[in-house]
């Protein structure tokens, strides 16, 4: 007889069908006017703490694994102050571990800061589902040394975007680009990782 679906698994298939559905209304209910691609490249290496204590602390050590991204993206909506976008990455990692991840990812980008006259800022975050071309080596930690990892994990983003004032097509941007079971919903027990990163993007 055959073996019934994982519930993890099952429920990793619910989140990714409820992503492509709301990629495609959001998609459709966009003017073609409205709909502008872009194309960003960053680099990063390891954390060694979990995401929030990142993102609280503002404090982390580092570890030998490293990662390229390569990351294009569209805009799927347009609102007053924010935007919706979608993104995909195609990462290669070196280092610690030597594999190809890829991922998919919906974005909200808050658009509006009182210093855009000086530097225009945006801020963004995202979530979505990750590959991953084997267990990431790096990945299984409980105190960073124990527990488990898998290959298909969620995938988290929080950016912070840089650019020249007044409609420029270039920016730089800062961002934490995280791995990790989200509570549960996908396999490994205390898998995760988080990767502090620099890069450039250009709309296009």
């Amino acid at each position: 007889m055959q073996e019934s679906m994982h519930p993890a698994r099952q429920r990793a298939g619910f989140v990714f069908f409820g992503l492509l559905l709301a990629a495609a209304g959001a998609i459709s209910d966009a003017r073609a006017e409205e709909r502008l691609f872009h194309l960003g490249v960053y680099a990063g290496k390891a954390a060694e703490e979990r995401m929030l204590d990142i993102l609280t602390r503002y404090n982390t050590g580092f570890r030998d694994a490293y990662l390229v991204a390569l990351a294009p993206g569209m805009i799927v909506r347009e609102h007053a102050r924010w935007r919706q976008e979608l993104e995909t990455q195609v990462v290669k990692h070196f280092g610690d571990q030597d594999h190809w991840e890829i991922n998919a990812a919906w974005l909200a980008r808050w658009m509006r800061f009182p210093w855009d006259h000086h530097v225009d800022t945006r801020f963004a975050a995202g979530f979505g589902l990750s590959w991953a071309s084997e267990v990431p080596p790096i990945e299984p930690r409980a105190k960073l040394d124990e527990g488990e990892s898998a290959r298909f994990l969620g995938h988290v983003i929080v950016e912070w975007e840089f650019a020249p004032p007044g409609g420029s097509d270039w920016s730089v941007f800062t961002r934490l680009h995280h791995r990790s079971n989200a509570s549960g919903l996908f396999d490994g027990d205390r898998g995760g990782s988080n990767f502090i990163t620099l890069g450039v993007r250009r709309r296009l």
